[in-house]
């Protein structure tokens, strides 16, 4: 009796037995998904930031509510030691918001209809940069040049304004990095991060985010980790009772990120904030929405 029928039985058998022994190699398979800067390249993120309000809380007549894109160039060089400059302007702002029960849109290309409010806030970000400065090794190592954002109408910046404009570049620096662990991953480990944050306007802020990297998948042609995260966020002991404006309790934090495995990037990251404001004793609601893309990543 022939046995060629059973043949592709036999060849499914041996694939299958293959697969099963290659599995728990792929399985095991670690992941760094740690920022890695490549020099002599320009990486332009395009920001969507929907924030809603809810001054009516504390006696307003109607809550706020804005839209603001924003878009980023980072443009990265590397200094004579191998030194990782990242330059990072805020190249460029629109939206739109409603000031006193009338939406207003805006464009930094041209403010001369926007209103005086818009004007002085726009202009004080649009145009202005920084540099974060990182090793060989892309670990972070300072801010530089953030006094540039502080200029004042006479051109000397105040001492304030210096303390404030680094405290942005530190807190976009963490943005960046929201949610990446420090160590390598495998598929469905699990981390906990815990940072502190200063706010300008909130003063210090624990974030505490436990995320996980759920799963690979190929993004715009090039393989991605996929990493989602929750978390709480606390504002820190000495700020509190000090200040006019803090994090009221039960502030919390979710989102995703896509990281890019072959750039060593982010290439996209949504983000949903839903936080509680204590304004002189009274807590106002806050719910902001972010989503970043990374629209370029071109060599010079």
């Amino acid at each position: 009796m022939s046995h060629a029928p059973h043949l592709p039985l036999k060849i499914a058998l041996l694939v299958s037995l293959s697969l099963t022994a290659l599995w728990p190699a792929l399985a095991e398979d670690e992941y760094s998904l740690k920022l890695r800067w490549l020099p002599g390249h320009v990486y332009t993120q395009e920001t969507l930031t929907e924030t809603a309000t809810g001054l009516t809380a504390i006696g307003k007549p109607e809550d706020q509510k804005m839209k603001v894109k924003q878009t980023t160039v980072i443009r990265v060089t590397a200094d004579e030691g191998g030194k990782k400059l990242a330059r990072v302007t805020f190249q460029a702002l629109t939206g739109e918001v409603m000031l006193q029960g009338e939406k207003q849109t805006f464009d930094s290309a041209n403010l001369t209809m926007a209103s005086p409010m818009i004007r002085a806030s726009v202009g004080q970000s649009v145009g202005k940069s920084f540099i974060l400065v990182y090793s060989p090794e892309d670990r972070f190592v300072e801010v530089r040049d953030s006094g540039a954002m502080a200029a004042s109408a006479d051109g000397i910046p105040a001492l304030d304004g210096i303390a404030e404009a680094k405290e942005v570049a530190e807190l976009y620096r963490r943005s960046l990095e929201m949610g990446l662990p420090k160590m390598t991953v495998k598929l469905g480990d699990r981390w906990t991060s815990q940072e502190t944050v200063k706010f300008p306007s909130a003063g210090t802020v624990t974030v505490e985010l436990r995320a996980k990297l759920d799963t690979i998948l190929d993004y715009e042609g090039r393989r991605h980790a996929k990493i989602s995260f929750e978390g709480e966020m606390k504002s820190a002991d000495e700020s509190v009772g000090t200040r006019n404006v803090t994090l009221g309790a039960g502030s919390k934090t979710f989102g995703q990120v896509l990281f890019d495995l072959e750039r060593g990037t982010v290439s996209f990251g949504a983000f949903r904030a839903d936080i509680k404001l204590q304004i002189n004793g009274k807590i106002v609601p806050v719910r902001q929405q972010v989503t970043t893309r990374l629209t370029s990543l071109v060599k010079e």
